[in-house]
Formats: C-alpha cells, sequence, structure tokens
C-alpha cells in the first residue's frame, strides 16, 4: 500500500536556502503577505548584499517538500510567492516547473514575484507564470564591474514587461544616480524605484531621508526596507 510516507518523491528540485512568510518589505507591492523563497546561489556577489550568508548555503529539496500546507493555504488566499536569492533566474527552469507543479497539484496559480538582478534573460516560459518582476540592477556601489552587473541585452527584455519595475539601491546619492542616469539611460524611468541602502535601522536613518528627496526631485517612486523598520533584520522576518 502506498501511503504519504513512502509515496515516491518527484524528480524535480530547487536549492533552497530559506524559506518564510512575512510580507513584502520593499518595491511594487509592499506590505502584502508573502510566502518568501530564497534560492541559492549567485552570479554576483555585491559587497552590500544582505542575503549572502543565506544564499550561500542550501538544500536540494524535492517541489513536494517545499511548502507545507499551511504555506499552500497562504497562497491560495492571496499571498504572494516571492522567489529571492541570491539570483533564482540560475534555476529558471526549475522555477517555472515549481510554479506549474504548484497549480497542477494544489489546483490554483499563485501570485508569484520573482527578484532578480537583470543579468538573466527571463525565458519566455517563465514570463507567462510570473505576476511582478522586481529588476534590481546594481551600481558601482556594489562593487562589482561594469562587465560583470550591466547586462544590456537582458534589461532590455525586462524593460518591454508591463509588470516589472527597476529597484536601484542608494548609497551615495550623487554617485549612484550620475551611474543610474549614464549606465541605464536605456531603461524606462516610469518603472524606476529607488531605495536606501541600509543593513540596519541606523545606517537607514542616515540613507532614507536623501533618497526621498532624490524620488521627490526626479519624479519617481521611493521605497522603504519595511522589514528593516520593523524587526531591524536582514532576512528571515
Amino acid at each position: 500500500m502506498t501511503t504519504e510516507k513512502n509515496k515516491p518523491k518527484t524528480k524535480f528540485t530547487l536549492y533552497v536556502s530559506e524559506l518564510f512568510y512575512s510580507i513584502q518589505g520593499e518595491g511594487q507591492t509592499i506590505g502584502i503577505p508573502a510566502v518568501f523563497l530564497r534560492l541559492t546561489g549567485c552570479n554576483l556577489n555585491c559587497t552590500w548584499c544582505d542575503s549572502v550568508e543565506v544564499w550561500r548555503k542550501g538544500n536540494r529539496i524535492a517541489f513536494e517538500d517545499i511548502l507545507n500546507e499551511e504555506l499552500i493555504d497562504r497562497l491560495r488566499d492571496g499571498a504572494h510567492l516571492v522567489i529571492t536569492g541570491g539570483e533564482p533566474m540560475l534555476q529558471a527552469e526549475r522555477v517555472g516547473n515549481f510554479i506549474e507543479w504548484i497549480a497542477y497539484t494544489h489546483g490554483f496559480m499563485p501570485i508569484v514575484e520573482i527578484e532578480t538582478n537583470g543579468t538573466i534573460r527571463p525565458k519566455s516560459t517563465l514570463i507567462s507564470l510570473v505576476t511582478f518582476w522586481n529588476v534590481s540592477p546594481k551600481l558601482n556601489n556594489s562593487g562589482e564591474s561594469y562587465s560583470d552587473r550591466v547586462k544590456e541585452g537582458p534589461l532590455r527584455e525586462f524593460n518591454l514587461l508591463e509588470n516589472t519595475i527597476f529597484k536601484f539601491v542608494i548609497a551615495d546619492t550623487v554617485q549612484d544616480i550620475f551611474d543610474i542616469e549614464t549606465e541605464y539611460d536605456f531603461l524606462n524611468k516610469d518603472m524606476f524605484v529607488l531605495m536606501p541602502a541600509g543593513m540596519n535601522q541606523e545606517e537607514l536613518q542616515k540613507t532614507a531621508p536623501k533618497v526621498a528627496e532624490i524620488c521627490k526631485s526626479l519624479g519617481v517612486r521611493y521605497s522603504p526596507r519595511v522589514h528593516i523598520d520593523i524587526w531591524n533584520q536582514k532576512t528571515g522576518v
């Protein structure tokens, strides 16, 4: 007799670093309840990355073992599935399979957000499954070289999608705005969101007012970092 315990596992897996239920703290859907699925690995190594200690580690997990019944119910009730990293597009095909697996297995399509650095082209099969693209192109303040962080081809593809935002982390207000205007002038400014850099509440208090003033001046959206504002934590909340 086949039971839940001895039922054969699917061959489909994801490399997962972290999973938790919270609210979306950044970007275009800020404040929405969300299930965060942080995947392992990244193709960049930004100096200020707030999740590096998490995404460098992880485990290969079968699809059916990733989300428990409580989290599936949260998604069914409207919570967003936020697939983040690291860089989730490194597992783009697996991510698409996982979203389709949820729909097939549980009978509903979740609202999906993918957070990406914009260096990898979005697969056409994945585009139809993703509700919101949160693309975060990197600036000089990331410590990454121009050739590694600015991939015009993939970014132009994201620029054509109506459900995309380009979220820039601002540390040095003068230099960072210069970088945006000179390195990313081919992107639609109406899709821009500026977010202050800061690993904790003290750092955010210094950068947030400056970034807010820049948003007012440029006429673009400002994004806080709610998880730090509330919990003063970088991940897992």
